[in-house]
């Protein structure tokens, strides 16, 4: 995305690389280790792959989001958006999720956020001041969330995310 802004995180996840994407793949657990989330709804006919949309829900809202990058056994791309529009305040938001062996019996998951906000230099300005640090703290939440699912099976917990936030690593910032 050309004028976007980003942030990413990565985090160790202690099993091997075919068992994380199982899990990975399977786009209806994202309530299980994302903060915040009540549920998730597949929406589209298929139910993973290029083009699949799912709703996730906090509550009664939900936000769409849509597989416009897959990348069998590695990871995805989805359009974070409502209806057609995309997910406010942005002009563009995508999530990233890409994943890659650590050895035998472990797999690194590194998860990205790139978003291009609206009003030019003035919106960019208020993205890397304003956006950027809460999207980090929540992209390591999600991380440790993540983290703590994917090993134990158990839905995380806020104080799992915590308890695992020293286990992801912050990257710097894109701009």
């Amino acid at each position: 995305m050309s004028d976007s802004l980003g942030c990413s995180v990565g985090v160790t996840l202690d099993m091997p690389l075919a068992d994380a994407w199982a899990l990975l793949a399977d786009f209806s657990l994202a309530h299980h280790y994302v903060p915040g989330l009540t549920r998730t709804e597949i929406v589209s006919a298929a139910s993973s792959g290029l083009g699949a949309r799912r709703r996730v829900y906090t509550g009664d809202k939900f936000l769409e989001e849509t597989i416009i990058d897959w990348r069998e056994g590695q990871g995805f791309t989805l359009r974070l958006h409502q209806g057609e529009k995309p997910m406010p305040p942005f002009r563009r938001a995508e999530f990233d999720y890409r994943l890659s062996p650590e050895g035998a019996d472990r797999t690194r998951a590194t998860l990205a956020l790139p978003f291009v906000m609206p009003l030019g230099v003035f919106g960019r300005l208020l993205g890397r001041n304003l956006i950027l640090p809460v999207m980090k703290k929540q992209l390591v939440a999600v991380a440790a969330g993540m983290k703590h699912f994917y090993e134990t099976g158990t839905p995380a917990t806020d104080e799992d995310r915590k308890r695992l936030a020293g286990a992801v690593d912050v990257y710097p910032a894109s701009n």
